[in-house]
């Protein structure tokens, strides 16, 4: 039996590091404090934010998109980077999912109900497996060229 413990962990513990499709050649690449830096066909651009005045891990930009996107469900599953595509899957595949008492705010209290429920399992854990395997197909390594700050 697969057990899924949440310890609080909020979406915004996954902020740092998106992986994003490269704006020139649509490969994986790392999105780090509004920079992307593409290993694949060398595009290097650092992005103005939407609105300057939010905080730098909630800063907004046009032109990225999430690499990490799938329909699944009738709705959109979408992760910012591996390790919060980790979680989702680590919580979709528990069979018994326990909750530290009075915290509203963690991820796994906040995910949709169509992610929470037992009869999308097997479709949601496909769909995950099918970003996994489009990271290995481009060979997706996170980019060190980019430092976040």
């Amino acid at each position: 039996m697969k057990k899924f413990e949440d310890n609080g962990t909020t979406l915004y513990d996954f902020y740092g590091a998106e992986i994003v499709g490269c704006p020139k050649c649509a490969r994986p690449t790392d999105f780090i404090d509004l920079q992307v830096a593409c290993i694949h066909c060398g595009f290097n651009k650092k992005f103005e934010p939407l609105f300057s005045c939010l905080p730098h891990y909630v800063r907004l930009t046009i032109d990225i998109n999430y690499f990490l996107v799938i329909h699944c469900c009738g709705h959109v599953l979408w992760a910012r980077n591996r390790a919060h595509l980790d979680f989702i899957e680590r919580y979709v595949e528990a069979d018994l999912r326990e909750r530290v008492p009075n915290i509203n705010r963690s991820l796994a209290s906040r995910l949709p109900q169509w992610i929470k429920s037992r009869k999308n399992r097997t479709e949601i854990l496909k769909a995950i497996a099918k970003m996994k395997a489009a990271l290995k197909k481009y060979n997706y390594q996170p980019n060190k060229a980019i430092k976040a700050s």
